[in-house]
């Protein structure tokens, strides 16, 4: 089973350090190792051109004595060594070679590398661990060849390991621990704000005390904001629920009212009455209920809406034809224009009740006879849905008001909750829509006009020339 380890910003701050500490290590070795082996190599040439230099010179006085040559270079190299020993360092390996023509004279005994030439000098390089130099005096026809080895190839991988690596681990106890100390403490402003929100009740959302830290004052500024937001939810959602409790109070009022008087009334006319009267109790309160739970849903988190492309002409058709019995009770006729096809993603179940409550609203202030226009047009990135009516419509000055739940118009006469337009509004919302009101039909009644808005990553088509259909207003059951 996978364990879940929880994650520390303490260590990611500590290791991040010691990372930092390390790559700087890492890269001044690797100048130093760099610098080292490029100064090494220029110092074991020179070295190898004055020793080549100065056995030529004493091979020149004693050309005539061959036979003296190899002692005087044994003891020139015996000097050397000596001279490193008295100075404690390592006399890295070399090759004399001494020619009087093409014969060899004399020979140093350590041996080569394979890729370093043993024979009479030649062009042939040799690696980047030795180095040779060759020196030739016309006069006397003496060669001197000098191979050596290039120390700092050797000290890099095995001696210098240890001076190198001992700073860091000497230094690493004093860097870690004023590291940790200063991590700790520069982290405890972040501790304070979680204990303080840790210590408060589950009620109390005020806001957080500001930080003196530019680091931290995003923090608190985001957790306050979201605070309000949370404040003023919750206030809404209390608002709603005294609001509903008043709007079901009257209906279920009604119903009660009515349903004592069918108890013991013997007169068949109040009996008539008490039924006809509970029936629009029951029926205004299961209206009130179905449009709570419909605002309800229409306040979902926008975030999480599931959005689809849909044909948003063949969907207002479909709420047209559910509204058409309603229409046809009243003789009202609806008629759409828009072209044949308009396909943008929605959330079905928010646009359905958007659209069922502007065409629910047209049906019920459109006066007996009247007409109904509803509308559809693509304008650049932004599709508009326009539904107007000819009902009494609503004074200017009352526009934004009506958006507000259970507000009616005073002196309204038509049953509903006050609901309708709060749930359009939220629903065109919901789909990244804006909804604003103005008159209808000639001047006359109400047109609600929403405007979606399209982004980049929408599905856009319009086909068609925009044409103009009456629904047939039969009755349907839905």
């Amino acid at each position: 089973m996978k364990r879940n380890v929880r994650r520390s910003l303490f260590r990611r701050l500590l290791f991040g350090f010691i990372g930092v500490m390390l790559t700087i290590w890492l890269c001044a070795l690797a100048w130093d190792v760099h610098e080292t082996k490029t100064t090494s190599r220029v110092e074991t040439v020179q070295e190898a051109k004055g020793l080549c230099r100065q056995i030529l010179v004493f091979m020149r006085i004693i050309a005539e004595r061959p036979q003296d040559m190899p002692r005087v270079i044994k003891g020139m190299d015996h000097v050397r060594s000596a001279l490193y020993q008295e100075r404690g360092l390592y006399a890295e390996r070399m090759q004399i070679q001494v020619w009087q023509g093409k014969k060899m004279v004399y020979t140093s005994s350590p041996e080569l590398p394979t890729d370093v030439p043993s024979a009479y000098p030649s062009d042939k390089a040799v690696d980047d661990s030795w180095v040779d130099w060759v020196e030739h005096d016309p006069e006397s026809d003496l060669t001197v060849r000098v191979a050596q080895e290039v120390v700092g190839q050797w000290m890099l991988t095995i001696s210098s390991i240890g001076y190198y690596f001992l700073p860091l681990l000497y230094s690493f106890p004093f860097l870690l621990v004023p590291a940790w100390f200063i991590i700790k403490v520069g982290l405890r402003p972040l501790k304070s704000i979680v204990t303080e929100i840790e210590d408060r009740s589950a009620t109390d959302l005020s806001a957080l005390a500001s930080s003196p830290y530019v680091e931290l004052s995003p923090l608190v500024s985001s957790v306050n904001h979201l605070m309000e937001r949370l404040t003023q939810r919750l206030d809404r959602e209390q608002e709603f629920l005294v609001d509903a409790a008043h709007e079901l109070k009257t209906p279920l009022a009604v119903i009660q009212v009515n349903a004592e008087s069918l108890i013991n009334e013997p007169n068949p006319v109040y009996i008539k009455e008490a039924h006809e009267g509970l029936r629009q109790g029951v029926s205004r309160a299961t209206h009130t209920v179905h449009q709570l739970l419909a605002f309800a849903r229409s306040g979902a988190d926008r975030d999480t809406v599931d959005f689809q492309p849909i044909n948003l002409v063949e969907f207002v058709r479909t709420r047209m034809a559910l509204a058409a019995q309603l229409a046809f009770q009243h003789g009202i006729e609806i008629e759409l224009q828009s072209p044949e096809e308009c396909t943008l993603p929605l959330h079905r179940e928010t646009v359905a009740s958007l659209i069922d409550n502007l065409l629910s609203n047209a049906v019920k202030y459109s006066p007996d006879g009247g007409r109904i226009m509803v509308r559809v047009s693509v304008e650049a990135e932004t599709v508009r849905l326009v539904v107007a009516d000819e009902g009494p419509g609503i004074p200017a000055e009352l526009y934004q008001k009506v958006f507000e739940r259970f507000f009616r118009l005073p002196g309204q006469d038509q049953a509903g909750s006050g609901l309708g337009l709060s749930i359009a509004e939220r629903s065109a919302e919901r789909n990244r829509a804006t909804i604003h009101l103005d008159a209808g039909l000639g001047g006359v009644g109400l047109s609600v006009i929403v405007d979606f808005q399209v982004d980049g990553n929408a599905i856009l088509q319009s086909s068609g020339e925009a044409h103009q259909a009456t629904v047939d207003v039969a009755p349907v059951v839905s």
